[in-house]
C-alpha cells in the first residue's frame, strides 16, 4: 500500500469519487467545507480529508465508516462512479462500488472466497488481483487497486496533501 501511506494501517475508510474535486465532493455530502487540514487535530469523529488524485478526488477517514453508507454514497455517486475500501481494527472489511446513486458490487476483501454467489460485476478484475474465486487470498492492498480500477481514480504526488475537509455526523 506505498501509494496510500497516508491511510491509517489498522483502520481507515478510503472513497474513491471520479470526476469530482475535493471541494466538490465534499459539498456532495452536505457538510462545511474547510480548506486544507487546519483542524484536524480538533476533531475526534467524523473527520473526513479530501484528496486530490488523477480522475478525481479521495476521500479517507481514519477509523472511520462514512464512505460505505447508503446516504453517504447514493448522492455522493450521483452522474459518476466511487469505490471505498474500510477496514476497522477488528478486520471487519468492505469494498462497496456504487454508480449514479445505486449499489453495484460489494463483498469483503479480506474473505473474498466466503461469498455465497460471486457476482459478475468486475469479476475478470477480481480474479485477477485475487478478490473471487476459490484461490483467492484478497487484501486491502488488492481491494485498493480494484477501486482505482473501477472508477479511474488513482493517488498521484498530490493526493499526500489534504486539500479540504469536512466533519460527517453519523
Amino acid at each position: 500500500m506505498n501509494d496510500y501511506e497516508w491511510l491509517d494501517d489498522e483502520a481507515f475508510c478510503a472513497t474513491f469519487v471520479y470526476g469530482l474535486t475535493p471541494h466538490e465532493a465534499l459539498a456532495r455530502l452536505g457538510v462545511e467545507v474547510f480548506d486544507g487540514d487546519d483542524e484536524e487535530g480538533d476533531i475526534d469523529e467524523g473527520l473526513i480529508c479530501a484528496r486530490p488524485a488523477e480522475g478525481g478526488t479521495i476521500l479517507s477517514e481514519d477509523n472511520g465508516y462514512a464512505g460505505t453508507l447508503a446516504e453517504v454514497l447514493g448522492p455522493l455517486s450521483a452522474g459518476t462512479v466511487t469505490a471505498s475500501v474500510f477496514v476497522n481494527v477488528n478486520k471487519v472489511a468492505e469494498f462497496v462500488h456504487y454508480s449514479d446513486g445505486r449499489e453495484i458490487l460489494s463483498f469483503d476483501p479480506l474473505f473474498p472466497h466466503h461469498e455465497e454467489s460471486v457476482p459478475d460485476d468486475f469479476l475478470a478484475d477480481r480474479i485477477e488481483l485475487g478478490l473471487a474465486g476459490d484461490k483467492s487470498e484478497g487484501g486491502l492492498a488488492a481491494a485498493l487497486r480494484l477501486a482505482e480500477r473501477v472508477t479511474g481514480v488513482r493517488p498521484d504526488d498530490s493526493s499526500d496533501v489534504v486539500a479540504a475537509h469536512g466533519v460527517l455526523d453519523y
